[in-house]
């Protein structure tokens, strides 16, 4: 099933080339035959393409809360162990060794996760395994109707300024949706705020305003 999934994949991003990539995933989905599974959201690139084919697949076969924490544990390792990342991002390791080993390290994961990460070793995609875990990321927030956003200013907000924004930033969701909110401090946009909202971006900083006098002044004399 992943094989079909990927290979149907390559064969539709091609044409995507020519009518835009926002579909591509539907497509794949449908592509692939038997009960539909409807992405909850596009996602792109390689490993976009890999991620739609494990949810694909995943939600099939039934067992999609298992692949996502099974994926967890991986991820944790992954990001945690230097020796493994070394070994999945060594491009002087041939593809078959590098499979073998997978199965070891897999040997106790569902049979979907386990054949997925065959396959990216076949083809020689292990190594862009963050990106498929972030796109996948992406796709299970959107099935869990997850938004994150993530709004950064030069000082903490006040109890008062958090509800505000999260008030303005509440429009930028659907209503069966949950909106959670990140606040982070940079200093550097000298005042007002970042807001970041899925895929959106609202650039609300002082920086930001200076930048685009500078381009208005920079207009006005050539």
């Amino acid at each position: 099933m992943l094989r079909s999934a990927l290979r149907t994949g390559r064969t539709l991003a091609t044409q995507a080339g020519r009518r835009g990539m926002a579909s591509e995933p539907t497509r794949i989905a449908d592509a692939l035959g038997g009960a539909k599974v409807t992405l909850p959201c596009p996602v792109y690139g390689v490993g976009g393409r890999y991620a739609s084919a494990l949810y694909v697949s995943a939600s099939k076969a039934g067992v999609l809360d298992k692949v996502v924490a099974e994926l967890k544990v991986f991820k944790d390792a992954y990001e945690t162990q230097e020796d493994l990342k070394r070994f999945i991002k060594d491009p002087t390791l041939k593809r078959k060794a590098k499979a073998d080993a997978m199965k070891q390290i897999m040997k106790n994961s569902d049979a979907v996760l386990k054949n997925f990460t065959g396959v990216l070793c076949d083809n020689g995609r292990m190594d862009q395994i963050e990106d498929v875990m972030s796109e996948f990321t992406k796709l299970m927030n959107a099935h869990n109707k997850q938004v994150f956003a993530t709004v950064t200013t030069v000082y903490p907000l006040s109890a008062m300024e958090a509800d505000a924004v999260r008030e303005a930033l509440q429009g930028f969701v659907k209503s069966d949706e949950t909106l959670n909110i990140t606040q982070e401090i940079d200093p550097e946009i000298l005042g007002g705020m970042v807001c970041a909202v899925g895929d959106k971006r609202i650039d609300l900083s002082v920086l930001a305003r200076i930048k685009e006098l500078e381009r208005a002044m920079e207009a006005a004399i050539a």
